[in-house]
Formats: structure tokens, C-alpha cells, sequence
């Protein structure tokens, strides 16, 4: 009753902001199709064209409507035929682009976390996991209604033994992993996957190994935290590390001599235009 009340509260003097989502979902037409391989230029050629070091321009992406042609090829999609690196790109691919359809389809926003179902942020906190952009139904793909929380938790986490989706999947935030500027595909998928990670190691502002201020320190992502499990448990995160370093840095993450810290997480939306201040917030769960 008091969280209630306090809810209540907040609504009647203005303190939590609100936000009316638009979802113009894509949904599946006609059969459902089976294929064996799946072309992803159409989102290759969008990506090429609005993406720039791992930032997107929303503004530019919202007004040319590119993506609804690749999200209706996936909503009419079921990739249950095709090879296991087949899969893994197409659903890395639909988890990116129905990302940036949500993003868009709601720009301007300073964050994806503004994006709640009930149109609230500040629920969250009071109503943990309830009213997340996660857990909106975003698109269908395979002629099902899709949420970003199903494909990352349910379908990429749990039917591919491959923890590189993790930089590979982004969730338009400032401290995810860079957008890459090309779609996934399955027969250079392993090069990209090894690319994106060394990206994202290599990239002081989202981890450092060593911190230039405390060399026997590194600090993490977040998301390092978050997914440990996914990478052998905490424990096991140094060992995880060192084949992406060299020499001494690479011995010390073998030995896990290092002690290990986690960065701030930052929502604020990966737009290469952005010039407000950043919104950070770390939900309680992704």
C-alpha cells in the first residue's frame, strides 16, 4: 500500500516523467517459411548507411522507414531449418534491428529505459521487472510476437553455447557494445563475433585491462557482472580474458592475479547526435 501510495504520489507532482510508447509492429503475412539461409542485406545496407563507430542516427533512421521490408522477411521467418551459425546471425540480427525499430519508432528519447510499457519510468523501482522496454512485445519474428528479454534470455542464451552474443547484441545504450556497421552473417559470423569482442575489450570507456590508475586492477562492464555465468562464473572471468591479451597483461589475467571492479553502467541512448547529458541508470535486472 505505501509503494502504492507513493507511486501516486510521484504521478500527482510530476517528479516521474512520462512516456506514451508507439510500437508500429511488423507482423507476420501469409505462411510461414522455412528457409535454410536467410538474406540479411537488406538490414546490411541500413546499417552501413546509419551507423558510424557504434552510434546510430536515429533522427535519420526514423524518417527514411528502412527497416519494416527486413523485420516483415523476419516475421514471416521460422529459422528452425537452418544451420546453427544460420540461426545464431538471425537472431543476433532481429534482437539488433528490432532494437533499433523501438528506438526509432519512439526518437527523441535520451534512453531505451524511458521506452516502459505503461509509459512510466519510475516504475521500475517500485515494480522491478514489470515495466521494462525489455519485456515489450517489439515484433513478431517466425510469426510470433517477440520480446528483446525472450530472444537474449530464452532463445540466444539458451539454445547457443556462444557468450561473444553479449558483444554482439546491443541494447542502445552508451556502455553496451558498439552497433557494427555491418549485419551478421553466418559464414564470416566467428570473425565478427571475435572482432566485436576485441572492440569492446579494447575500449577504455567500457573496460579496462589494466586501469592506467591502478595496474594490478581491471574494470569491468557491467555486463561482465550481469552474465558471469555465461562466461564460467566470476571466478573464471580472467581466464576468459586472457587469449584477447598479450604478455603481461595476458600472464596476470591466467594467474587471476588481478582484482576486478565493475564500471557504471550508462543508458544514455547510443546516438551519434546526442548532446544531452548522460542518463545513467542500472535497472535491477535487464
Amino acid at each position: 500500500m505505501r509503494r502504492v501510495l507513493l507511486l501516486l504520489a510521484l504521478l500527482a507532482f510530476g517528479i516521474v516523467g512520462c512516456t506514451s510508447v508507439k510500437q508500429n509492429k511488423v507482423k507476420a503475412e501469409g505462411d510461414i517459411q522455412t528457409p535454410t539461409v536467410f538474406d540479411h542485406s537488406a538490414l546490411d545496407e541500413i546499417l552501413k548507411t546509419h551507423v558510424q563507430d557504434g552510434l546510430v542516427d536515429y533522427a535519420a533512421l526514423k524518417a527514411a522507414d528502412r527497416l519494416r521490408p527486413y523485420l516483415q522477411a523476419l516475421a514471416n521467418t521460422d529459422p528452425s531449418q537452418m544451420s546453427e551459425a544460420e540461426q545464431l546471425a538471425f537472431w543476433i540480427n532481429a534482437y539488433n534491428a528490432l532494437t533499433l525499430k523501438l528506438v526509432a519508432d519512439n526518437y527523441p528519447t535520451k534512453s531505451i529505459l524511458r521506452l516502459t510499457p505503461v509509459g512510466i519510468r519510475g516504475i521500475p523501482f517500485i515494480i522491478p521487472k514489470a515495466n521494462s522496454p525489455f519485456t515489450l512485445k517489439v515484433g513478431e519474428v517466425g510469426g510470433a510476437p517477440r520480446t528483446l528479454n525472450e530472444i537474449e534470455h530464452e532463445i540466444l542464451r539458451v539454445q547457443f553455447d556462444e557468450p561473444r552474443i553479449h558483444f554482439a547484441i546491443v541494447c542502445a545504450s552508451e556502455s553496451c557494445p558498439p552497433l557494427r556497421a555491418e549485419a551478421f552473417v553466418a559464414d564470416r559470423l566467428d570473425a565478427q563475433l571475435d572482432d566485436q569482442t576485441r572492440q569492446f575489450l579494447y575500449d577504455p570507456t567500457k573496460n579496462e585491462i589494466p586501469a592506467s590508475d591502478a595496474p594490478n586492477t581491471i574494470r569491468l562492464s557491467k555486463i561482465f557482472n550481469w552474465f558471469a555465468e555465461d562466461f564460467g562464473g566470476k571466478d573464471s572471468l580472467q581466464t576468459y580474458l586472457a587469449p584477447y591479451f598479450e604478455d603481461e597483461v595476458r600472464a596476470q589475467l591466467e594467474a587471476r592475479s588481478y582484482e576486478v571492479d565493475f564500471l557504471n553502467y550508462s543508458w544514455a541512448l547510443n546516438d551519434w547526435k546526442r548532446t544531452e547529458e548522460n542518463d545513467d541508470h542500472e535497472p535491477e535486472s535487464e
